[in-house]
C-alpha cells in the first residue's frame, strides 16, 4: 500500500476554517491573563471548553471531505425514458439509471424533445387506473 497523493489545491473555505480554529485556540488558551466576554470574566472551564471547540473546528477543517458530483450526478437530475416517456424526478431514478418498466438507459429531461422531435407530437398513451 502506498501513500495517497495529497491534493495541491486547498480550498479557500478550508483555509478560513483552519485559521479561525487556530485563532479560537490561541485566544482562549488558559493563561494568567483574564479574558472577558460581555463584561464578565470567563472562567477556566469556559476557556478550556473554547479550546476544545477550536480543536474540533481545526480537525474538521483538515479532515472533512467534500462530496463531489460525477458519474452518479445524473441520478440527481430529472430524467426520462425515451421508450415509454416515464419521467423520474430528481433523486427518484433507479441506481442503475435505467427505466424500471423498459430497462432502457434514462436520458436527462432537459432538452429531451429537442433531441427527439418525433416524440414531441406523438399521441400520449394513457392507461386508466383499475377500479377495485
Amino acid at each position: 500500500m502506498g501513500i495517497k497523493k495529497i491534493s495541491k489545491h486547498i480550498s479557500l473555505g478550508r483555509i478560513i476554517v483552519i485559521v479561525y480554529a487556530v485563532a479560537v485556540i490561541v485566544g482562549a488558551w488558559p493563561t494568567e491573563t483574564p479574558r472577558y466576554y460581555k463584561g464578565h470574566e470567563v472562567g477556566i472551564v469556559g476557556r478550556w471548553a473554547t479550546v476544545v471547540f477550536g480543536i474540533i473546528m481545526f480537525w474538521c477543517g483538515v479532515l472533512y471531505k467534500f462530496s463531489k458530483g460525477g458519474k452518479n450526478f445524473t441520478r440527481h437530475e430529472q430524467s426520462i425514458c425515451s421508450k415509454c416517456q416515464k419521467v423520474y424526478l430528481a433523486g427518484q431514478a433507479p441506481a442503475n439509471a435505467s427505466c424500471e418498466l423498459c430497462g432502457i438507459n434514462l436520458e436527462p429531461l432537459d432538452g429531451f424533445y429537442e433531441r427527439h422531435p418525433e416524440l414531441k407530437d406523438a399521441p400520449e398513451e394513457f392507461t386508466p387506473p383499475e377500479e377495485d
